[in-house]
């Protein structure tokens, strides 16, 4: 029996679309709620001063941790009601791909920032992606580009439409 073949869209979908945003936006501050390889690309990119980055699983902290310079901050949390309340400032960017994905989309910043939610065709996140002005269904539905500024809305729509 062979096993089952790893698509991209079952952990790395939203590359094409997170390399997109950075290359037209050139974020310099990243929030992010589940680091990963999202993480990897982002603290790789130039204009990228500093992610913070938000984890409750010791396990996947731990296996991320050695592998991430020093843009990033790596914080653990594993109590889940706590977990997305780490944002102490607004950043550029928002990676949404961790726990307890609908408060993380209510905290981020809507008024000039952009958010990427991983996993967007889930039927409970809809609510949350419906109160953005701009929405951007990327990959099948796989990963939505959120954000309220009209002026960050209309580059999207050239970038995406």
């Amino acid at each position: 029996m062979q096993a089952p073949v790893q698509t991209a869209s079952s952990w790395d979908s939203f590359r094409p679309t997170l390399i997109k945003v950075l290359a037209e936006f050139q974020p310099k501050t990243v929030f992010e709620w589940g680091p990963g390889v999202s993480t990897l690309l982002m603290q790789d990119f130039p204009s990228v001063e500093k992610i913070t980055s938000v984890e409750h699983d010791v396990a996947w902290f731990n296996k991320w941790k050695s592998q991430l310079g020093t843009k990033v901050h790596l914080i653990l949390e594993e109590d889940l009601k706590m977990y997305p309340y780490h944002m102490d400032e607004a950043c550029d960017l928002y990676f949404v791909d961790g726990r307890e994905r609908e408060t993380c989309l209510d905290l981020c910043n809507k008024e000039d920032g952009i958010v990427i939610l991983h996993d967007a065709e889930r039927p409970s996140y809809k609510p949350y992606i419906d109160k953005f002005k701009y929405i951007f269904m990327e990959d099948d539905g796989h990963t939505a580009v959120l954000c309220d500024d009209d002026e960050i809305g209309k580059k999207l729509e050239s970038i995406f439409d």
